[in-house]
């Protein structure tokens, strides 16, 4: 059994000997069977970096991670799809950190930012060749939309954590301050963009300004029975023309009682009172709807935002243990049925899925992440 801390942070446990803690039980969730199997596209231990996947056609994918080890990442690297076999390529920079965010309008125009340090790097693609487009000292990149060649939005944190974000137009680059710290966006248009905020909080940016989007009769409140609040933290976003969905984690913490010792039994999802779920808002955020899917999906990873289908499906990262290192995909009915599926091909299972992706005009989905020290890129047949 693998122990990892919650990745939301809003619980802290410890699993060391003789602490008196116990440790926290894996506890299986029943995925669906039938699934088709998932294949290891590549194997590169750079994807075990925040990877980033980049699709904008059948025959144009790109795979970004960062080549070093966990805590000094030192090349960012690039994987590209051209319809029949995978290709590393060479990006220019050296020692610039691995690559946080990645994006595109096109297939002559992708771009993608580093963080090494506490600087950025952006990197652009042209159809031909990646160059260095700009160089970001002292800021953080949390957040990418890209719009055109000639419009591009850098989101993240400067000097002492401050909000801080760039912006490319015609005219070049040019530094912004949004009014808060943005963590993660999705963009339906250059004048429609959804954003959640390190305070936990969504604004709206209509192109006259951003506006706050409440969310507190949405999110479930109250207090368990020697439990501290239950607090949810919102953790990815995706914004369509069909509405808003985000993806939210909560637990309470462990009561007094359980910390002195004296319990034998291993502390398991129940008793951290973890509750994943997913919101809804329409068009205009509205009006929201908030669904548990604990049960259905497991814990939703923080990390991959929704994919929705054409038909109001909704496909996320589920898992099948506690601490949601064993992924699987799962999918939601516009009526409401849940299927779920192990995403596991040989080498690589488990296999904790950092970011997936379903390629346009295809049924195909991409998966990227790890399986302990290895990193690898998976796909559906």
């Amino acid at each position: 059994m693998r122990f990892r801390l919650p990745k939301t942070g809003v619980v802290a446990l410890l699993a060391l000997g003789g602490c008196g803690v116990p440790a926290v039980q894996s506890t299986p969730l029943r995925a669906e069977a039938g699934g088709a199997p998932w294949r290891v596209e590549v194997e590169d231990a750079s994807l075990r970096v925040d990877p980033q996947i980049v699709a904008t056609g059948p025959k144009d994918v790109w795979a970004f991670g960062g080549r070093g080890s966990e805590d000094t990442v030192w090349r960012p690297t690039a994987r590209h799809w051209n319809g029949h076999d995978w290709s590393r390529v060479d990006l220019p920079g050296g020692r610039i950190g691995a690559i946080k965010a990645a994006g595109a309008s096109a297939a002559s125009d992708v771009w993608a930012v580093t963080l090494g340090g506490s600087s950025s790097t952006v990197l652009h693609w042209n159809g031909e060749r990646w160059t260095i487009d700009r160089r970001l000292p002292g800021f953080t990149v949390t957040a990418l939309e890209v719009f055109s060649p000639r419009d591009v939005r850098v989101y993240g944190t400067g000097a002492r954590a401050a909000a801080a974000g760039w912006t490319r137009s015609a005219d070049g680059w040019s530094e912004t301050k949004p009014p808060f710290r943005i963590a993660r966006t999705s963009a339906r248009s250059a004048r429609d963009i959804w954003a959640l905020t390190f305070e936990n909080k969504l604004y709206h940016q209509d192109g006259s300004g951003w506006r706050p989007v409440p969310l507190d009769g949405i999110l479930p409140a109250g207090k368990r029975s020697g439990f501290e609040d239950t607090t949810y933290k919102l953790d990815t976003i995706t914004a369509t023309d069909a509405g808003i969905w985000i993806t939210a984690e909560g637990a309470g913490g462990i009561p007094s009682g359980e910390m002195d010792g004296t319990r034998t039994e291993p502390l398991g999802p129940d008793d951290l009172h973890l509750s994943s779920l997913l919101l809804h808002g329409d068009a205009d955020g509205r009006r929201w709807t908030a669904e548990s899917t604990t049960k259905s999906t497991g814990r939703l990873s923080p990390f991959g935002a929704p994919i929705i289908d054409a038909d109001g499906g909704v496909w996320l990262i589920g898992s099948t243990d506690v601490n949601a290192t064993e992924s699987a995909l799962a999918h939601r009915t516009a009526t409401g049925t849940w299927t779920s599926t192990s995403i596991r091909a040989s080498g690589f299972s488990p296999f904790e899925a950092r970011v997936i992706t379903r390629i346009p005009g295809t049924t195909r989905f991409l998966a990227a992440g790890i399986n302990d020290e290895k990193g690898a890129l998976l796909s559906t047949p």
